[in-house]
Protein backbone atom coordinates (compact mmCIF):
# COMPACT_ATOMS: atom_id res chain seq x y z
CA UNK A 1 0.00 0.00 0.00
CA UNK A 2 1.16 3.64 -1.25
CA UNK A 3 2.01 5.93 1.43
CA UNK A 4 3.50 9.57 1.61
CA UNK A 5 6.54 7.98 3.09
CA UNK A 6 6.89 5.34 0.69
CA UNK A 7 6.16 7.84 -2.17
CA UNK A 8 8.82 9.83 -1.03
CA UNK A 9 11.51 7.02 -0.50
CA UNK A 10 10.84 6.20 -4.05
CA UNK A 11 11.74 9.83 -5.41
CA UNK A 12 14.08 10.02 -3.31
CA UNK A 13 16.03 6.30 -4.73
CA UNK A 14 15.03 7.92 -8.09
CA UNK A 15 16.94 11.50 -7.99
CA UNK A 16 19.90 8.90 -6.31
CA UNK A 17 20.05 6.65 -8.93
CA UNK A 18 19.54 9.33 -11.75
CA UNK A 19 22.65 11.40 -10.02
CA UNK A 20 24.35 8.28 -10.17
CA UNK A 21 24.28 7.64 -13.91
CA UNK A 22 24.63 11.40 -14.30
CA UNK A 23 27.92 11.80 -12.75
CA UNK A 24 28.86 8.71 -15.01
CA UNK A 25 27.85 9.41 -18.22
CA UNK A 26 29.63 13.28 -17.73
CA UNK A 27 32.66 11.65 -16.47
CA UNK A 28 32.85 9.70 -19.94
CA UNK A 29 32.29 12.67 -21.74
CA UNK A 30 34.42 14.46 -19.78
CA UNK A 31 37.03 12.40 -20.40
CA UNK A 32 36.16 11.76 -24.12
CA UNK A 33 36.78 15.51 -24.50
CA UNK A 34 39.93 15.26 -22.96
CA UNK A 35 41.30 12.68 -25.26
CA UNK A 36 39.79 14.73 -27.73
CA UNK A 37 41.93 17.92 -27.28
CA UNK A 38 45.22 15.86 -26.59
CA UNK A 39 44.61 14.17 -29.86
CA UNK A 40 43.62 18.25 -31.79
CA UNK A 41 47.14 19.15 -30.14
CA UNK A 42 49.21 16.41 -30.94
CA UNK A 43 47.92 17.27 -34.55
CA UNK A 44 48.51 21.11 -34.10
CA UNK A 45 51.98 20.30 -32.35
CA UNK A 46 52.52 18.17 -35.53
CA UNK A 47 51.46 21.24 -38.00
CA UNK A 48 53.37 23.80 -36.07
CA UNK A 49 56.56 21.56 -36.38
CA UNK A 50 56.16 21.41 -40.11
CA UNK A 51 55.64 25.20 -40.58
CA UNK A 52 58.89 25.99 -38.66
CA UNK A 53 60.96 23.85 -40.86
CA UNK A 54 59.16 25.24 -44.14
CA UNK A 55 60.21 28.77 -42.78
CA UNK A 56 64.11 26.86 -41.63
CA UNK A 57 64.54 26.58 -45.09
CA UNK A 58 63.62 28.88 -46.99
CA UNK A 59 65.48 31.41 -44.49
CA UNK A 60 68.76 29.68 -45.02
CA UNK A 61 68.26 29.33 -48.64
CA UNK A 62 67.96 33.08 -48.05
CA UNK A 63 71.31 33.51 -46.10
CA UNK A 64 73.33 31.25 -48.42
CA UNK A 65 72.81 33.17 -51.28
CA UNK A 66 73.44 36.41 -49.65
CA UNK A 67 76.63 35.02 -48.64
CA UNK A 68 77.68 33.45 -51.96
CA UNK A 69 77.23 37.11 -53.24
CA UNK A 70 79.21 38.88 -50.71
CA UNK A 71 81.85 36.18 -51.16
CA UNK A 72 81.90 36.94 -54.67
CA UNK A 73 82.07 40.21 -53.75
CA UNK A 74 85.04 40.12 -52.40
CA UNK A 75 86.99 38.44 -54.86
CA UNK A 76 85.86 41.17 -57.23
CA UNK A 77 83.60 39.01 -59.24
CA UNK A 78 80.00 40.66 -60.26
CA UNK A 79 76.79 39.88 -57.68
CA UNK A 80 74.52 36.74 -59.28
CA UNK A 81 71.05 37.20 -59.65
CA UNK A 82 68.78 34.44 -58.43
CA UNK A 83 65.68 33.99 -60.40
CA UNK A 84 62.44 34.31 -58.72
CA UNK A 85 60.71 30.82 -58.02
CA UNK A 86 57.07 30.35 -57.24
CA UNK A 87 56.39 29.59 -53.71
CA UNK A 88 54.41 26.52 -54.43
CA UNK A 89 53.81 24.70 -57.79
CA UNK A 90 50.67 25.27 -60.16
CA UNK A 91 49.63 21.57 -58.88
CA UNK A 92 50.13 22.59 -54.94
CA UNK A 93 47.95 25.44 -55.60
CA UNK A 94 45.23 23.49 -57.39
CA UNK A 95 45.28 21.05 -54.50
CA UNK A 96 44.86 24.07 -52.13
CA UNK A 97 41.82 25.17 -53.81
CA UNK A 98 39.98 21.79 -53.97
CA UNK A 99 40.71 21.48 -50.37
CA UNK A 100 39.08 24.80 -49.88
CA UNK A 101 36.18 23.58 -52.16
CA UNK A 102 35.39 20.57 -49.77
CA UNK A 103 34.82 22.51 -46.86
CA UNK A 104 32.77 25.33 -48.73
CA UNK A 105 30.66 22.26 -50.11
CA UNK A 106 30.82 20.36 -47.04
CA UNK A 107 29.37 23.26 -44.52
CA UNK A 108 25.86 24.82 -44.02
CA UNK A 109 25.39 28.68 -44.37
CA UNK A 110 26.48 29.10 -40.78
CA UNK A 111 29.68 27.25 -41.50
CA UNK A 112 28.92 23.89 -39.47
CA UNK A 113 29.63 20.62 -40.63
CA UNK A 114 29.59 17.00 -39.93
CA UNK A 115 32.47 14.94 -39.94
CA UNK A 116 32.60 12.85 -42.89
CA UNK A 117 33.85 9.75 -40.29
CA UNK A 118 32.58 10.22 -37.32
CA UNK A 119 29.68 12.46 -37.79
CA UNK A 120 30.59 14.74 -35.22
CA UNK A 121 28.57 18.92 -35.73
CA UNK A 122 31.84 20.67 -35.89
CA UNK A 123 32.84 24.28 -36.08
CA UNK A 124 34.69 26.26 -39.31
CA UNK A 125 38.09 25.96 -37.34
CA UNK A 126 38.10 22.54 -36.62
CA UNK A 127 37.65 21.08 -40.35
CA UNK A 128 40.06 19.87 -42.08
CA UNK A 129 39.57 18.52 -45.77
CA UNK A 130 40.92 15.45 -46.00
CA UNK A 131 41.87 13.56 -48.78
CA UNK A 132 40.91 9.38 -48.54
CA UNK A 133 43.95 7.98 -50.95
CA UNK A 134 46.85 10.15 -50.32
CA UNK A 135 47.41 13.36 -52.64
CA UNK A 136 50.78 11.83 -54.17
CA UNK A 137 48.75 10.04 -56.57
CA UNK A 138 48.53 12.89 -58.96
CA UNK A 139 44.53 11.08 -60.15
CA UNK A 140 43.31 11.50 -56.58
CA UNK A 141 44.36 14.60 -55.44
CA UNK A 142 41.90 16.96 -57.05
CA UNK A 143 39.35 14.53 -56.74
CA UNK A 144 35.98 15.94 -55.18
CA UNK A 145 34.72 12.47 -53.90
CA UNK A 146 38.23 12.14 -52.58
CA UNK A 147 38.38 14.79 -50.73
CA UNK A 148 35.83 15.66 -47.78
CA UNK A 149 35.68 17.49 -44.69
CA UNK A 150 37.26 16.06 -41.42
CA UNK A 151 37.68 17.11 -38.49
CA UNK A 152 40.94 17.29 -37.16
CA UNK A 153 40.83 14.09 -34.88
CA UNK A 154 39.97 12.12 -37.41
CA UNK A 155 42.01 13.62 -39.43
CA UNK A 156 45.38 12.77 -36.60
CA UNK A 157 43.74 8.83 -36.23
CA UNK A 158 44.09 8.41 -40.14
CA UNK A 159 47.86 10.16 -40.34
CA UNK A 160 50.84 8.10 -39.81
CA UNK A 161 51.10 8.54 -36.45
CA UNK A 162 48.07 7.53 -35.39
CA UNK A 163 46.82 3.93 -34.43
CA UNK A 164 46.41 1.27 -36.84
CA UNK A 165 43.05 -0.66 -35.67
CA UNK A 166 41.53 3.13 -34.91
CA UNK A 167 42.76 4.17 -38.66
CA UNK A 168 41.15 1.46 -40.25
CA UNK A 169 37.72 1.99 -38.50
CA UNK A 170 38.05 5.48 -39.32
CA UNK A 171 38.97 4.83 -42.80
CA UNK A 172 35.77 2.40 -43.47
CA UNK A 173 33.50 4.85 -41.86
CA UNK A 174 34.76 7.20 -44.02
CA UNK A 175 34.37 4.60 -47.37
CA UNK A 176 30.74 4.20 -46.04
CA UNK A 177 29.61 8.05 -45.69
CA UNK A 178 31.01 8.67 -49.58
CA UNK A 179 29.07 5.56 -50.30
CA UNK A 180 25.69 7.37 -49.15
CA UNK A 181 26.88 11.25 -49.91
CA UNK A 182 27.66 10.44 -54.05
CA UNK A 183 26.60 6.86 -54.69
CA UNK A 184 27.09 3.31 -54.91
CA UNK A 185 30.47 2.28 -55.94
CA UNK A 186 32.52 5.37 -55.42
CA UNK A 187 34.84 3.55 -53.63
CA UNK A 188 35.39 1.02 -56.44
CA UNK A 189 35.62 4.15 -58.82
CA UNK A 190 38.64 5.71 -56.57
CA UNK A 191 40.69 2.71 -56.17
CA UNK A 192 40.72 2.16 -59.40
CA UNK A 193 41.61 5.68 -60.34
CA UNK A 194 44.85 4.66 -57.64
CA UNK A 195 45.51 1.27 -59.76
CA UNK A 196 45.17 3.69 -63.28
CA UNK A 197 48.10 6.08 -61.37
CA UNK A 198 50.63 2.74 -60.90
CA UNK A 199 50.13 1.18 -64.21
CA UNK A 200 51.00 4.78 -65.56
CA UNK A 201 47.04 4.92 -67.41
CA UNK A 202 46.66 8.05 -65.41
CA UNK A 203 45.86 11.12 -67.11
CA UNK A 204 47.28 14.21 -66.12
CA UNK A 205 45.15 17.49 -65.17
CA UNK A 206 45.06 20.63 -67.57
CA UNK A 207 45.91 22.90 -64.20
CA UNK A 208 45.25 26.41 -67.07
CA UNK A 209 41.55 25.08 -67.12
CA UNK A 210 41.18 23.27 -63.89
CA UNK A 211 42.50 26.12 -61.46
CA UNK A 212 40.48 28.71 -62.64
CA UNK A 213 36.88 26.47 -62.69
CA UNK A 214 37.65 25.95 -58.95
CA UNK A 215 38.31 29.37 -58.17
CA UNK A 216 34.96 30.26 -59.80
CA UNK A 217 33.27 27.95 -58.19
CA UNK A 218 34.44 28.39 -54.65
CA UNK A 219 33.43 32.31 -55.09
CA UNK A 220 29.83 30.74 -55.65
CA UNK A 221 29.66 28.61 -53.01
CA UNK A 222 31.37 31.25 -50.25
CA UNK A 223 28.65 33.86 -51.73
CA UNK A 224 25.82 31.10 -49.87
CA UNK A 225 27.41 31.47 -46.42
CA UNK A 226 25.88 33.96 -44.20
CA UNK A 227 29.29 35.40 -43.24
CA UNK A 228 32.65 35.19 -44.90
CA UNK A 229 35.70 33.84 -42.79
CA UNK A 230 39.05 36.25 -42.06
CA UNK A 231 41.28 33.79 -44.31
CA UNK A 232 39.62 34.71 -47.50
CA UNK A 233 42.16 35.13 -49.75
CA UNK A 234 42.15 36.51 -53.79
CA UNK A 235 42.97 33.18 -55.62
CA UNK A 236 42.39 35.05 -59.18
CA UNK A 237 45.74 37.27 -58.24
CA UNK A 238 47.84 34.70 -56.78
CA UNK A 239 47.25 32.62 -59.70
CA UNK A 240 47.97 35.41 -61.77
CA UNK A 241 51.39 35.77 -60.51
CA UNK A 242 52.18 31.96 -60.92
CA UNK A 243 51.64 31.84 -64.17
CA UNK A 244 54.01 34.80 -64.98
CA UNK A 245 56.64 33.11 -63.11
CA UNK A 246 56.17 29.51 -64.80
Amino acid sequence: MKTKRSITKKREAKVEEMKRKADFKFDVLLQNKKRNFEKNWEYEIEKNERKKKAYINKKEAEYHKKMMNEIRELAGKPKREYKSTPKIKPLEFAMQIAQENAKLRDTDEEWRWRCISCGKLCEWSELAGWHRYSRKYTTMCLEKANINAQCHTCNWTTGPRGDTVAKEKVNQKYDENIEKKYWAWTVDRLKKKVADFFQGRARKYDLAMKIPQLIEENEKLRATKTFKPKTKRNRNATWTKLKNIT
